[in-house]
């Protein structure tokens, strides 16, 4: 088991409290404890007895690549302090899963779609709220497109495909994705983290070889690039199945992130503009670089995370 201790977050923050006024990321009562789901998965659970009919469900708190869960544990405090009754779920991603077998990377997800069928699938209509989705660079949305395909297939054997009743609430925060041009989207997943210029230097080769050992496979195998399902799932309406599908999105990203180029993201976001059901906003930072936006304004990046579930509760209450 994983713990997140005030104390412990209050002394690794001391040093950047004179960079923001921002609250505190952590206060009492706001200590997360993660406990191990399953592999690169973990869940803190929320505390019942201060449940509230404005909190989500379950947050799923996709990290970006090779994110340790010690460093998204303090994304997961400050859900925590504003959504007390939330289950937190922590979803890890790493550099092997982008080329493992598909099925290699269904079965990492599949404890979390167990808990996901009998928490929120199973109660629809039920439950009051439904999902928050707080995805982080590729590497989160990599994972968000597998967690989908894998809901899709289990659905069917649960006999929860049908569209009778009422649909599931959701919200969904990209922070510094999707990225766009496949080399330089896998070049960004690959080095998010890495802030030596020489290591990144020298880590070039390799992300060379891995992107054309990956063109070799697609063309063998006739399989689709990643990012192209990428793309392709991030560009439809519903993220998840038997979501709804006005849900409303929210896009932080940084015209000074040098590893995700801005104008990917808003060609990305014009796309869905244009389908006039979209419910799309954004934050546009300048001065951060990749990954990096929550730490450069703190205040603004929560003030508008906790906005966007705000809108989704209005969408609710009109299904």
């Amino acid at each position: 088991m994983f713990r997140q201790s005030c104390a412990d977050s209050a002394k690794k923050e001391r040093s950047e409290s004179a960079r923001t006024s921002s609250q505190s990321a952590c206060e009492p009562d706001a200590d997360i404890k993660l406990h191990k789901l399953g592999q690169d998965l973990h869940i803190s659970y929320g505390h019942r007895a201060r449940s509230s009919s404005k909190d989500p469900r379950v947050i799923i708190l996709f990290g970006w690549m090779n994110a340790p869960p010690r460093i998204l544990s303090k994304y997961a405090v400050k859900h925590r302090l504003h959504w007390p009754s939330s289950d937190i779920v922590i979803v890890q991603s790493h550099p092997a899963l982008m080329f493992a077998l598909q099925e290699k990377r269904n079965a990492t997800l599949k404890p979390l779609v167990a808990y996901l069928v009998s928490t929120i699938y199973r109660q629809r209509g039920s439950v009051p709220n439904g999902i928050f989705l707080h995805v982080i660079s590729n590497g989160g949305s990599f994972q968000l497109v597998t967690l989908a395909r894998v809901l899709e297939s289990v659905l069917p054997s649960e006999q929860l495909t049908t569209n009778h009743g009422t649909s599931i609430s959701l919200a969904a925060l990209f922070d510094s994705t999707p990225g766009i041009g496949e080399y330089a989207a896998l070049y960004a997943t690959f080095t998010v983290g890495v802030k030596s210029p020489v290591l990144k230097t020298m880590m070039t080769p390799g992300v060379m070889l891995i992107y054309a050992l990956g063109r070799l496979r697609r063309a063998i195998f006739s399989e689709p690039s990643i990012f192209t399902l990428l793309h392709t799932h991030l560009g439809a309406q519903g993220l998840l199945p038997l979501a709804d599908g006005y849900a409303p999105r929210l896009y932080i990203y940084s015209e000074d992130d040098q590893l995700m180029p801005f104008a990917a993201v808003e060609q990305h976001i014009e796309r869905l503009k244009a389908n006039p059901s979209s419910n799309v906003t954004v934050e546009k930072f300048s001065g951060s670089q990749h990954v990096q936006h929550e730490r450069h304004d703190r205040e603004r990046y929560w003030n508008a995370v906790y906005a966007l579930w705000d809108r989704a509760l209005p969408v609710r209450a009109k299904l």
